[in-house]
């Protein structure tokens, strides 16, 4: 059975150090809803609320609606998976994913029947009798899951689950807990860094700064349209652009700034030498030019000194873009860019931003 989560005003302090600043959030029976922010945000602390590892100062948790914030963690019928793993090493696979079970004082029986279905969920069955030591770690990760889920908890909660894998088995996890959590149906919160990890596998993601919820979107809306700088800045790379009347401007109308325009990488578009276009445009030095597999990525330094960045298909050709020479990028969809208003923007155009673009 799965659960709506609800989080009201939501406040924690340790020590000296207000740690969560009134959180509200909603995860709806079945969703998939990650907390993403830098170290010391509060998002670890908001997933120990949940669980019951953490009490509050004041505000509510709700499950379907009713009060848990007083109720201890072996009473609220959450499926927890540690970065560590936290499998015990005496124990076979079999019997650390039915310890949960042996613990309620299940008979022998339904552990071991649980115990094989949960195994088989993860796509480990027959493992049941070998020892977490033997395992590679994306297994131990499994089996982790597998014993989160084996007492059929109304939430799961995954505490930073991938921190530990090298990158291509952590992209293969990935795709393999979002598929059993979909499959499952079970309304789940994850904690992490990794914003990857956060775009492809959630509902709904929750970027978190200083113990606050700064925007709670999809992936695409967080992505294509920020509610700020720090949003943009934070979830992949994004160029930073002063911004009036619908058009970018350069340091000479920055007392004119109506708000920052933001343009991704991946929206840039490299210009030939002396074509014309009606999309916006940026000039600059080339400052850097790296191959990085699947894709060229530019660096230019725009008159001002601004850096701009942009990401270019892996067929371009090199020789035409020389570190030292001047070189245009474009915007050719103007509806790739997003403007955010200047009265929500959480700093001003600092020098490190980019740019200087030209609004033909």
């Amino acid at each position: 059975m799965t659960i709506a989560l609800s989080i009201s005003d939501v406040n924690v302090t340790l020590g000296h150090n207000h740690v969560l600043k009134g959180i509200d959030l909603d995860v709806a029976p079945g969703e998939f809803v990650t907390l993403l922010g830098a170290s010391g945000s509060g998002k670890s602390t908001l997933l120990n609320v949940i669980a019951g590892l953490q009490s509050v100062d004041s505000g509510h948790v709700l499950f379907d609606g009713e009060n848990v914030e007083k109720r201890p963690p072996q009473k609220r019928n959450v499926g927890v998976v540690f970065q560590s793993y936290a499998l015990f090493p005496q124990m076979t696979i079999g019997e650390n994913v039915s310890f949960p079970l042996r613990a309620a004082r299940r008979p022998g029986a339904e552990r071991r029947a649980v115990a094989a279905e949960m195994l088989e969920l993860v796509q480990l069955s027959g493992m049941a009798d070998r020892s977490p030591a033997s395992l590679s770690g994306g297994q131990r990760q499994r089996v982790a899951l597998a014993r989160a889920l084996a007492s059929h908890p109304g939430i799961l909660l995954l505490d930073e689950p991938m921190a530990a894998l090298d990158k291509q088995l952590r992209e293969q996890m990935q795709v393999e807990i979002t598929r059993i959590q979909r499959q499952v149906g079970i309304t789940t919160v994850s904690v992490t860094h990794d914003q990857t990890e956060a775009l492809t596998m959630s509902d709904r993601v929750a970027i978190m700064r200083d113990g606050l919820l700064v925007q709670v979107a999809s992936p695409e809306e967080l992505y294509r349209h920020p509610a700020n700088e720090y949003v943009a800045s934070f979830l992949g790379e994004a160029n930073l652009l002063p911004s009036v009347g619908g058009r970018i401007v350069d340091d000479a109308e920055a007392d004119l700034i109506e708000g920052t325009a933001v343009i991704r990488p991946e929206d840039l578009t490299l210009l030939a030498p002396g074509e014309a276009t009606a999309a916006w445009t940026i000039e600059g030095t080339v400052r850097l030019l790296s191959f990085q597999g699947s894709r060229f990525r530019l660096e230019l330094i725009t008159p001002a000194g601004r850096r701009v960045v942009c990401s270019l298909p892996s067929a371009t050709d090199p020789a035409g873009v020389q570190v030292g020479s001047t070189a245009r990028v474009a915007c050719r969809d103007v509806s790739r860019v997003h403007v955010i208003p200047a009265a929500q923007s959480t700093s001003p155009v600092t020098e490190a931003m980019p740019l200087v673009v030209e609004a033909a």
